[in-house]
């Protein structure tokens, strides 16, 4: 994410990623990829057991999910992984995010764009599906603020990343 991070923010989107870590892992993380966007850990897992996706695989951790908050709280497309591999494209999230920006990213990258705007939620669980108001949260970061969806509300589509964990 944090290679096209500048088309995500051009695109009028943002990232948050959050884990199960602590405080160290998330800052470990943060810095070892020289992210920009906020990476908040969840050590108790309150939010990924309210988004249902605490120990899904089996291991007590995250299950791998990516999902897309329109500007006003709903779920405009959601990938719940089956393995530690899953993960939608990157192309396939800056398609979405162009899409609901009203914007041709063809027309704004100097390649060809990726295939695909659409990501489906793949895992039967009820985590929220598209067209769900996702639920909000709040929770500390590495940088040492704290971040909440509702933060985004109302000004930008927003990324959510939950990984597994910062090994």
């Amino acid at each position: 994410m944090q290679e096209v991070y500048t088309e995500l923010k051009k695109l009028g989107g943002d990232v948050v990623a959050l884990s199960v870590d602590d405080v160290q892992s998330a800052v470990d993380m943060k810095d070892a990829y020289d992210l920009e966007f906020p990476v908040l850990y969840d050590t108790d897992a309150s939010v990924v057991r309210q988004w249902e996706l605490y120990d899904l695989l089996g291991d007590g951790l995250s299950a791998p999910a990516t999902f897309i908050i329109r500007t006003d709280g709903t779920v405009e497309s959601a990938l719940i992984g089956q393995t530690i591999a899953d993960r939608p494209t990157i192309d396939s999230i800056l398609e979405t995010l162009a899409s609901l920006a009203g914007m041709n990213r063809a027309a704004m990258a100097e390649g060809p764009a990726g295939s695909g705007n659409e990501v489906v939620a793949s895992a039967p669980v009820r985590a929220p599906a598209i067209g769900d108001l996702a639920p909000d949260f709040r929770l500390p970061t590495a940088g040492g603020q704290t971040v909440s969806l509702g933060d985004y509300l109302g000004e930008q589509n927003v990324v959510v990343v939950f990984f597994r964990a910062w090994w």
